[in-house]
């Protein structure tokens, strides 16, 4: 059932040229502009640039395919259909989660592939030398998980807002005032080039906490008689 869901979101998805030619967009400007505009700081293990632009990627791809989800459903007058197929509520939420996140970690591995496949080939260029370890343990671990704990923290809230919308235009306005302050901590901390372990640790706690609280608010307000009433 749920695979059901995930394979009409996705059929849906590539179905819109305008998201398509959004992601692609996406795609050159932070797999290749980025690192080519700042490849001095990177080839010199400066890997905060990179872990803004992820954590960035890991809120802004959930924030727009989340505002889609219900709202969109009730701006195509879809919704009642949904709720009337086979499918169980459980089921539509977890399709439609699951959708999101695959596409949000699916769009960050192809920039992370591009962009370090770049960065072996301007350092080979600029210093005639092959190198692949351009990023340390916590590099990879920031830029990884904490990645997917922001994309599942921001997919929770934008399935949430999404639910109490009306129009996919009300639900990206909310879910950009309110999910951009709560990653702005830690983009002002990689912008001045800090960001200590014991930092990293309690903010992924705090998001975890985060992830937790909006499961049991959506629990709550996931009933098709809420759903319809924002109508």
């Amino acid at each position: 059932m749920i695979s059901a869901i995930v394979r009409k979101e996705m059929k849906e998805l590539l179905k819109s040229k305008e998201f398509i030619s959004y992601y692609i967009m996406l795609i050159l400007v932070i797999g290749i502009m980025i690192p080519i505009s700042s490849k001095e700081s990177i080839l010199n293990r400066n890997w905060y640039i990179m872990g803004f632009v992820f954590q960035f990627v890991g809120s802004i791809i959930p924030s727009g395919l989340t505002a889609d989800s219900f709202a969109g459903e009730k701006e195509r007058k879809t919704i009642e259909t949904l709720f009337i197929s086979p499918v169980s509520l459980i089921s539509i939420f977890l399709g439609k989660v699951t959708y999101i996140v695959m596409v949000t970690l699916s769009i960050m591995t192809i920039i992370f592939g591009i962009s370090y496949i770049l960065l072996v080939l301007m350092n080979f260029i600029e210093y005639k030398n092959l190198i692949f370890n351009f990023y340390s343990f916590k590099a990879i671990y920031f830029i990884f998980i904490n990645s997917l704990i922001v994309c599942f923290f921001t997919t929770f809230l934008g399935v949430l807002i999404s639910l109490r919308s009306k129009t996919i235009k009300a639900a990206n306005l909310f879910n950009y005032f309110i999910s951009m302050p709560i990653i702005a901590p830690v983009l002002g901390k990689l912008y001045t080039g800090s960001m200590p372990w014991s930092f990293i640790l309690i903010y992924q706690l705090i998001l975890l906490i985060g992830v937790g609280l909006l499961l049991v608010i959506i629990k709550n307000k996931f009933k098709i008689h809420s759903i319809l009433e924002d109508m």
